[in-house]
């Protein structure tokens, strides 16, 4: 039968969740002191119990092995409890009509009885008329011996015809004793078939009541579900959007910081190599500023990029043994263009140095220029004082190399 549903976002919970978001979204000085980074960790939250509700919602609309079997289960009651008001139902005909017919055979049978009532009173009247008997005033004056013979055999004949209507008035009353008592059984089997199709019709309906319990059930768990994921989608969605907001901000910021000091950016040859990270990646201290609001400016878009930056000289010697091949030419010599995928020599690459940095998206580099990440990276990056590398698309620095 029913099976009890699994363990979900409870109410309070879900209130919670919305409740606290939704203060905190409503409260501008609060919302404008987070950073891209708290609302993203807020975010994460509310799309951990998204998900938790999506997983419901499938198991309230899909579990439907445990819907399904309860239903089944309870079809096949239904299917039982009809098939059983159906046999009632024939039984309680059957013996109405054997009643019936037992009536009709009585009527018959007490027609039959006082016809044969009749004849046998007639008959009696009239041997009694014409038949005075042998021991009559007639016959005793009579000596004729032919005429006392005749006189014999036809009162013999009057009184062998009563006996035979008195036999016939005895077995109609017999036929009419059995089909009264068949009536009678009838009749009582009606009574009991009628009686017992009133509880077999009572058992249907509470199975039909429990089939549609269970419907009720299975529907409520998934309007629940749904109306929570609805809930968190709102919410995920209102987070989203002042993601972007503050991550444009942010954009907004270094794009204009970096037109007032354009005209003085540079880098200089003998460049030492400090370091720092920036949303996990590894770059140059120089750029860390521009490289912020390339990300900001690109994550308000919806693209949240990811990478690779700083490179140490001995990753990029096997970065080149991988690429261009194991001899020393290979290593040291061989031009860039030659390898596969294209890889600057050791202690030429822009990565070595932290201003380069191989974005990917999603987890995987950007290798398609017809990408909407690419196209929007294209408008984007040059603000920020970025180029991109023609023969990869993934590669992106501050020198252009």
């Amino acid at each position: 039968m029913h099976q009890p549903p699994r363990q979900s976002l409870s109410a309070r919970r879900l209130l919670a969740v919305i409740v606290g978001v939704l203060v905190l979204l409503s409260s501008t000085g609060l919302a404008a002191a987070e950073t891209p980074d708290q609302l993203r960790q807020k975010r994460r939250h509310v799309q951990a119990d998204e998900a938790a509700a999506a997983a419901d919602v499938d198991i309230a609309a899909g579990n439907a092995e445990e819907v399904s079997a309860a239903l089944d289960a309870i079809q096949q009651d239904v299917d039982a409890q009809s098939a059983a008001v159906e046999a009632a139902q024939r039984g309680v005909a059957q013996a109405r009509a054997e009643n019936a017919a037992a009536r009709a055979r009585i009527t018959e049978l007490r027609a039959r009885q006082r016809t044969a009532t009749e004849k046998m009173q007639a008959q009696a009247v009239e041997a009694y008329v014409s038949f005075q008997g042998p021991s009559s005033g007639l016959s005793i004056l009579n000596d004729n011996p032919w005429q006392k013979a005749r006189e014999t055999s036809l009162v013999e004949f009057a009184t062998g015809s009563n006996l035979d209507a008195l036999d016939e008035l005895r077995r109609i009353g017999a036929d009419l004793e059995v089909q009264n008592r068949e009536a009678q059984a009838a009749e009582a089997e009606a009574e009991q078939k009628t009686g017992d199709l009133k509880l077999l019709l009572v058992e249907l309906s509470d199975a039909r009541d429990r089939q549609t319990q269970v419907l009720d059930e299975a529907n409520a768990r998934l309007d629940d579900r749904l109306a929570e994921l609805a809930s968190l989608k709102r919410v995920d969605a209102r987070l989203a959007a002042d993601i972007r907001s503050e991550e444009q901000k942010i954009a907004d910021a270094i794009a204009a910081r970096n037109r007032r000091n354009s005209g003085s950016y540079s880098i200089p040859d003998n460049l030492v190599v400090k370091l720092t990270k920036v949303r996990g990646i590894t770059v140059n201290v120089v750029m860390a500023d521009r490289f912020e609001g390339l990300l900001a400016a690109m994550a308000a878009k919806g693209f949240v990029l990811g990478g690779g930056g700083y490179r140490n000289p001995a990753s990029q010697i096997d970065l080149r043994r991988r690429n261009c091949g194991t001899s020393d030419y290979a290593i040291w010599q061989k031009p860039a263009s030659r390898c596969r995928p294209p890889t600057a020599p050791p202690g030429r690459s822009a990565h070595e140095r932290g201003l380069a940095v191989d974005l990917t998206y999603n987890g995987r580099a950007l290798r398609s220029r017809s990408s909407k990440v690419y196209k929007t990276l294209t408008k984007i990056a040059p603000k920020f004082g970025f180029k991109n590398l023609p023969s990869e698309p993934w590669h992106w620095s501050v020198t252009g190399t």
